[in-house]
């Protein structure tokens, strides 16, 4: 399977301007800034050791990540008197998701691998991985967990797309509900 995580942020990059910041539209024409950061690469060596002291093999998509970024930054909220007010997608580096797997919360659940909209939590669901399920990828959402049906590379393509915006809850809201939920 080849992987398109390097397409998605070298389109994404491609977009940003040279304080790595772009306008985005969200929901009923709102228009934002946003600012993108990526950290360095990690040596596939480190990915391995993870995966060593994790007793797991870790998605493809995700390893490609990593070696392209070892961690990232996108659309965080720029506010008008540019200060960077959060929000937005942490992609955790290594170190990070190290840390993120100590906190009680995460107990069981899997390999949190980002932070989200400032309340969820990306997660590699690993008794997924290991029964093949392609679908590894949950959103955990204050104390609930849902699957958005999707893998690390479809889930950043999707949220790159729709420039930061909840694109997995989309289908629920429709013409006779929506008007309700604002």
């Amino acid at each position: 399977m080849s992987h398109f995580v390097h397409n998605t942020l070298s389109g994404l990059k491609k977009l940003l301007n040279n304080n790595n910041r772009m306008k985005t539209i969200s929901h009923e024409g709102e228009v934002g800034i946003v600012s993108c950061s990526f950290n360095t690469p990690i040596q596939t060596t480190e990915i391995e050791m993870f995966e060593r002291e994790n007793n797991i093999k870790l998605p493809e998509d995700y390893k490609a990540f990593l070696t392209l970024h070892n961690g990232a930054r996108i659309y965080e909220l720029i506010a008008e008197d540019d200060i960077n007010i959060g929000g937005g997608l942490h992609l955790f580096s290594l170190d990070e998701v190290k840390e993120a797997q100590e906190l009680e919360l995460m107990e069981g659940l899997g390999i949190p691998i980002g932070h989200l909209l400032g309340d969820c939590y990306l997660i590699i669901d690993t008794e997924k991985l290991k029964v093949g399920d392609p679908n590894y990828l949950n959103i955990l959402e204050f104390t609930e967990l849902a699957s958005p049906n999707l893998n690390f590379e479809i889930f950043l393509d999707r949220y790159i797309i729709s420039q930061g915006v909840v694109f997995w809850d989309w289908p629920i809201y429709t013409a006779e509900n929506y008007y309700e939920t604002r």
